[in-house]
């Protein structure tokens, strides 16, 4: 009896410990972030000029250093894999993915100043269960030989930046090509990292170009290796010579801007493709992948990123237990926003759009100067913006924010969550300042912004609760690094580059008011960028001008967010509701039946050839005899006066709406044959093209030809297998469904089953995954107009001409004619409408007059290519 009354004592007593650690638990774990969340100034945590100068007292008053983390052989088939730096987020996502699909765990060291740049990747990083350490504000290298100072502020700014973003402090360090002297780990140390890290062996991307390779690497590791991967190649250290000053930096030749995309996606591709074939080839040899912090000396790295007092016990599992139990028990059932799909609550940064308008957002009003000097450019201009202001900003500048209201601009909120900050804390916050706005100011807005760092989901949750739309942007014009910047063109060199020609629908522009030391320049930037990204891709040519043509409607307008937003004619979701896509695009045309025994009969039915490509040049895998039952031709067989206009590739905003505009002034369809590579970088224009009546047809996401020819052997050649073709075409074909899925032209769907081939190049493997895959037609074409070499609009007209007219002058019924519709095909849409406006003006008794046709009111069930005769029935 005495035993049992001990018994339910010591359960009463521990109950009531761990009710206490569950009330109480703030007191004994101390969360990882500090305040750092409650940062309001991104520059601030740049600077980090508190930190900078804890970091060199402890220097002055203590000797101790980081530990050096290498390899470590502890029995077992274990390496740590590391990557250095930050690449674009597209790439990491695939490095991300390839992760998981491999079940392999890494490090990401990430330098500052592309986390603050990108903190999304990093998020994304972190999200996918990754760990994420230092690798200093830029990456650079030989940091042993730049002075104490210069090296803790670059390890604490960075430090700092990336805390913001994750909420957590890295615990070591890493420094490529730079030897760890005493003074650079004392610096480590006093910064806050327990440890740096030494790799052993890095990934020499381009000898990784085989599986055997990737084998023969792998053979050679020591278990126990740090093998690292170099994202970010490592920077000089700038260093100024005494007596002398920075200059400007020399204009130099550079290649052109195709080989340097080229350049830059070969990189990308091969870095990514290395590590795919390095996963594989440790899968295979039995090895596993651990964090580098796995490797320390001893487990004072983890513990330092845990609670000291509770980590792992058996008193904080159990009051986790009671937690959940205790939930369940006493909470009703609350469905919040975060309880549906994750997809449903987002932060918008491109709006789902078809309308040709961009919209501009701004923040930051405590330097009154800027403010009043960016309202009288927008005046000037006639553009109305998107203005978030915190409510600080509202009790501090009253007259301000009424100035904007006056000048007809919208608000919006902007918001700041805290460290540690509840659903209903967010929630409340966003309440307090739409009450002010609406009592003090008469304005009503559902529009939130968080300026800068990582989105929580809370945050997500709170804004949708209100029925508010978060958004945030495409381009984020101010970036730290540009702070003493002087002129606009310095900025838009670097957020621009030389790819990106233009805005796009929907693209949302950010601009921070309160940040540039000059104070007139983001005023230069608001008109710059007007005039280089948007004004540009108005069609405007010296006989057809926007500003003296009131039917030229080519021109995007900038407009304020939530004007857009409520355009209910123009918005559409994406991706597209399966539902409403029609079961025959669901099921990617899989009405055709192909097998071997009529692979040959069914592909001369449906293969429009090109005279170029022959048994000799770009087709492989057919016999000669084979080939004699295809077609070589290129045009449509019909007795109609009829031309057919396609585009190949993808392009921005500037190149295509040009097009669009040319055809929709002429009243003509077109067919689209889109490279999916880049197209979700910039859906909407997709979207348009499809809204807009024309045909969209495939033509493979990376742009890899089925066949080319080997430099080195001058025999054909695949470039991949079937089953990668395969997936590559049913990616690109998922793309287009997920954008246009639901459109349709005259009942008929937008999203056909044309496929261009890259290069024109076919083989019989290449056609067979086509038609297993779901696709119908194979449409090379009658005419390559090369019109992405033309030196001007008259030697482009006159290379169109001779593949629409015979040399009688008569229209070549049935042809088909090959353009492009990337930024460097610029005379495209000139020349077109030179030739349309020229052959409207003809009688139509005119031979030489033509019809522009639809391909799929041509191209229908039943149609032959071979057969001239049943063809020319339909």
């Amino acid at each position: 009896m005495k035993n049992k009354k001990m018994i339910l004592v010591l359960v009463l007593f521990i109950s009531i410990c761990l009710i206490g650690i569950f009330f109480f638990k703030n007191i004994f774990i101390k969360p990882t972030g500090g305040d750092y969340r409650n940062i309001r100034d991104l520059d601030s945590s740049y600077h980090a000029e508190a930190e900078i100068e804890e970091a060199l007292a402890k220097i002055k008053n203590s000797q101790e250093k980081a530990t050096v983390i290498m390899g470590r052989n502890n029995g077992q088939r274990q390496i740590a894999l590391t990557f250095d730096g930050l690449t674009d987020r597209t790439s990491v996502q695939q490095i991300l993915d390839l992760l998981k699909k491999y079940n392999m765990k890494a490090t990401f060291f990430v330098d500052g100043m592309q986390t603050a740049e990108d903190p999304q990747t990093v998020v994304n990083i972190k999200k996918a269960g990754h760990k994420i350490e230092n690798y200093s504000f830029s990456g650079i290298n030989k940091m042993e030989t730049l002075p104490m100072e210069r090296v803790v502020k670059d390890f604490s700014r960075a430090q700092k930046i990336i805390k913001v973003i994750t909420d957590q402090g890295p615990n070591l360090l890493k420094c490529n090509d730079t030897k760890y002297t005493d003074q650079l780990l004392q610096a480590a140390k006093a910064c806050g990292f327990n440890s740096v890290v030494k790799t052993d062996v890095f990934l020499n991307v381009k000898q990784m170009n085989s599986l055997v390779a990737a084998d023969t690497f792998v053979d050679k590791l020591k278990p126990g290796s740090i093998v690292s991967v170099k994202l970010k190649s490592n920077a000089e250290p700038i260093t100024n010579e005494p007596g002398k000053t920075d200059l400007q930096p020399a204009i130099d030749k550079q290649p052109g801007l195709k080989e340097l995309l080229q350049e830059a996606d070969l990189r990308e591709k091969e870095t990514i493709e290395a590590v795919e074939k390095l996963l594989i080839a440790l899968s295979k040899a039995n090895y596993t992948a651990v964090y580098v912090e796995d490797f320390a000396a001893d487990d004072r790295i983890q513990k330092s990123a845990k609670t000291a007092l509770l980590d792992s016990s058996f008193l904080v599992k159990a009051a986790s237990y009671l937690q959940e139990q205790s939930t369940s028990l006493f909470t009703l059932p609350t469905a919040f926003a975060a309880d549906i799909a994750d997809n449903h609550i987002k932060e918008i940064k491109i709006i789902s759009t078809i309308e040709p308008a961009i919209p501009y957002t701004f923040g930051g009003l405590t330097n009154e100067i800027v403010v009043n000097d960016v309202l009288g450019r927008l005046h000037d201009l006639g553009i109305k913006a998107t203005f978030f202001v915190a409510e600080v900003e509202m009790k501090k500048y009253p007259e301000t924010l009424r100035r904007i209201i006056e000048n007809g601009h919208e608000i919006g909120i902007a918001i700041r969550p805290k460290d540690g900050e509840t659903f209903e804390e967010t929630r409340k916050s966003i309440m307090s300042a739409r009450k002010i706005l609406h009592e003090q100011f008469g304005v009503d807005t559902n529009l939130i912004k968080q300026p800068w760092g990582a989105v929580s989901d809370l945050t997500k949750e709170a804004t949708s609760s209100l029925e508010c739309k978060l958004i945030g942007q495409s381009v984020n014009v101010v970036q730290s690094k540009h702070k003493d910047y002087t002129s606009a063109d310095q900025v838009m060199a670097e957020i621009f580059g030389k790819s990106m020609f233009s805005l796009g629908r929907g693209q949302i522009v950010h601009f921070r008011m309160d940040y540039y030391t000059n104070d007139r320049l983001i005023g230069d930037l608001v008109e710059t960028i007007k005039q280089r990204k948007v004004d540009n891709i108005a069609y405007v040519t010296s006989y057809d001008n926007p500003a003296s043509n009131p039917d030229n409607n080519s021109q995007y307008t900038i407009k304020p967010v939530g004007e857009i937003l409520n355009h209910d004619n123009f918005i559409y979701q994406y991706p597209v509701d399966s539902g409403n896509v029609p079961t025959r695009i669901r099921n990617h045309w899989h009405g055709l039946k192909i097998d071997q025994h009529n692979f040959l009969v069914e592909t001369s039915k449906r293969y429009i050839g090109n005279r170029t490509v022959t048994y000799e040049d770009r087709m492989l895998g057919f016999s000669k005899m084979d080939i004699r039952r295809l077609d070589k031709s290129g045009f449509i067989h019909t007795k109609d006066k009829v031309i057919f206009l396609t585009f190949d590739d993808w392009g921005t905003d500037a190149a295509i709406n040009k097009i669009l505009y040319v055809l929709r002034k002429h009243n003509v369809p077109g067919t689209f044959f889109i490279l999916t590579n880049n197209v979700l970088n910039n859906p909407n224009l997709l979207r348009t093209i499809a809204m807009q009546g024309h045909d969209i047809g495939g033509h493979s996401d990376k742009h890899k030809p089925m066949v080319i020819n080997d430099p080195k052997t001058g025999k054909l050649t695949q470039t991949q297998g079937k089953e990668e073709y395969t997936k590559e075409l049913s990616t690109s074909y998922q793309k287009l469904q997920d954008v246009i899925g639901d459109v349709t032209i005259n009942g008929k769907p937008a999203l056909t089953g044309f496929f261009r081939p890259p290069q024109l190049a076919i083989s019989k493997m290449g056609v067979e995954a086509l038609f297993e895959t779901g696709y119908e037609y194979i449409i090379n074409g009658s005419c390559s107009t090369n019109d992405y070499k033309a030196e001007n609009v008259p030697q482009l007209i006159r290379t169109i001409e001779d593949g629409v007219y015979t040399k009688e002058g008569e229209v070549k019924k049935g042809a088909i004619l090959v353009m492009h519709m990337s930024d460097t095909a610029a005379y495209t849409a000139a020349a077109l409408d030179i030739l349309l406006t020229a052959n409207e003006a003809k009688a139509d008794s005119d031979p030489s007059k033509f019809k522009v046709g639809r391909l799929s009111d041509y191209l229908v069930d039943g149609y032959s290519q071979i057969n001239r005769k049943i063809a020319e029935l339909k």
